[in-house]
């Protein structure tokens, strides 16, 4: 049976997949997950270095999904990020959030404190939260995990009295972004070839 029937009740299940009509079977298969779905309460809690293989698998299918298929690159990017992330919890530059619903990691998002540059907008503390690594396990998805995760980073920042907090958002996460407050900005990059 497919994981986005995982949430069902065995009994649910068997008795659909029993049924003599095909189409009542999958009606009543859909009817019951939606059910189960509405009943799903995601619970959030900080990320440490206990979720480093989770946090690395994360940022991964965050690249996956943004069409990154080079697996070597993917594995070389593993492989520094897994030790890049564990120095910045140690260093407390890294605050980070886990969904988990039913004991299942549902999601996951991090912010950075980057050093920022001094500027005459009113930010008097020259580090800068930037979010990043954002990743909703597919079975989760268009469940309200990553607006979860996305109030907590707002509500974090608000309380550390950070004014601001960038992003570099993916083409599939604008509209979240945008719904939740953030605005487009003009960072640019240019690639340089190192011979």
């Amino acid at each position: 049976m497919s994981s986005r029937f995982a949430l069902l009740s065995p009994f649910t299940v068997l008795l659909a997949a029993n049924s003599n009509d095909p189409i009542a079977s999958i009606f009543w298969l859909r009817v019951m997950r939606r059910r189960a779905e509405r009943r799903l309460r995601f619970q959030l809690r900080k990320a440490s270095t206990r979720d480093l293989e989770t946090l690395v698998r994360h940022r991964r299918g965050m690249f996956e999904d943004m069409g990154v298929t080079d697996f070597r690159a993917l594995n070389a990017s593993d492989s520094v990020y897994r030790k890049w992330i564990k120095e910045a919890f140690s260093k407390r530059v890294v605050v980070g959030w886990v969904a988990e619903v039913q004991g299942q990691v549902a999601g996951s998002g991090l912010i950075w404190l980057q050093s920022s540059l001094p500027n005459p907008e009113g930010e008097t503390k020259l580090v800068r939260p930037y979010l990043f690594s954002m990743f909703t396990e597919p079975v989760f998805r268009r469940k309200g995990v990553a607006s979860l995760i996305m109030r907590e980073a707002i509500a974090w920042c608000k309380r550390n009295r950070y004014p601001r907090i960038i992003l570099h958002a993916s083409e599939k996460g604008r509209s979240l972004y945008r719904k939740h407050g953030f605005t487009r900005t003009w960072e640019m990059k240019r690639r340089i070839k190192i011979t």
